[in-house]
């Protein structure tokens, strides 16, 4: 391609198949496993006290649960402060990446091009500040398994190759974006042969895969917690 006269591409479409099969993959086992939630019957009434007694204010309570983490910020501050800094970092960066899905980049998107640096900055420092707390918080070490560690060390990975991406690896993005629109539309589209890129990609392809499966869906699972979903029983 013009521009990137050092980067073939890989003309099987092996490739653009796997991350057909990771998304389709991710919307279903993630449906299963919400709707599995659902139907989860939660006969005690066992809500977190002060408890809502209204239903506006259990909505109201899991919306703040669920956006700004308000039990983490009472709890631990600095826990907080550092999930905060991940996730809406994170949020921010996976909006970024929308522009590969759409053929023109939308107006509304050009903005969020500008913090696209800070919000990886962010995500890393938040994810840095999580695995050092595991790591040096005796309570925290003695609780956590290792699958917590390895969440953190994937995507803290799927960040630093991200970030090398974008800095260090030049890579053709309108073909990057060839590729990931063909995933999704069925339509297997070639990707260039750069080893920096193929590496991030098989990090976020291995993340889309155990996603649905492990605790990185604890965010949806608040919204079914019976500690913040229940109204007062005594309302």
């Amino acid at each position: 391609m013009p521009g990137y006269p050092n980067q073939p591409v890989v003309s099987e479409a092996l490739p653009s198949w796997l991350f057909s099969a990771a998304f389709l993959w991710l919307l279903l086992a993630t449906a299963w496993r919400l709707l599995q939630w659902a139907l989860t019957p939660s006969p005690l009434p066992i809500p977190l006290a002060p408890a809502p007694r209204t239903r506006v204010g259990v909505a109201g309570r899991l919306l703040l649960e669920f956006l700004l983490f308000r039990s983490l910020a009472r709890a631990n501050p600095t826990t907080w402060l550092a999930s905060m800094a991940f996730h809406y970092g994170l949020l921010l960066v996976l909006l970024v990446h929308l522009r590969f899905v759409f053929v023109q980049l939308p107006l509304w998107l050009l903005p969020l091009l500008r913090f696209s640096g800070w919000a990886t900055l962010a995500m890393l420092l938040g994810l840095s500040v999580l695995l050092a707390r595991r790591l040096w918080v005796d309570r925290l070490r003695y609780i956590s398994a290792p699958s917590d560690y390895l969440h953190l060390l994937l995507l803290l990975s799927i960040g630093l190759s991200g970030t090398a991406l974008k800095r260090l690896w030049p890579t053709d993005l309108h073909a990057v974006g060839m590729f990931l629109r063909g995933a999704l539309t069925l339509d297997a589209q070639s990707l260039p042969m750069q080893p920096g890129l193929w590496l991030h990609l098989a990090l976020v392809l291995l993340l889309i895969m155990i996603f649905p499966i492990s605790k990185l869906l604890h965010g949806a699972g608040v919204l079914f917690s019976p500690s913040f979903n229940q109204r007062d029983p005594h309302a």
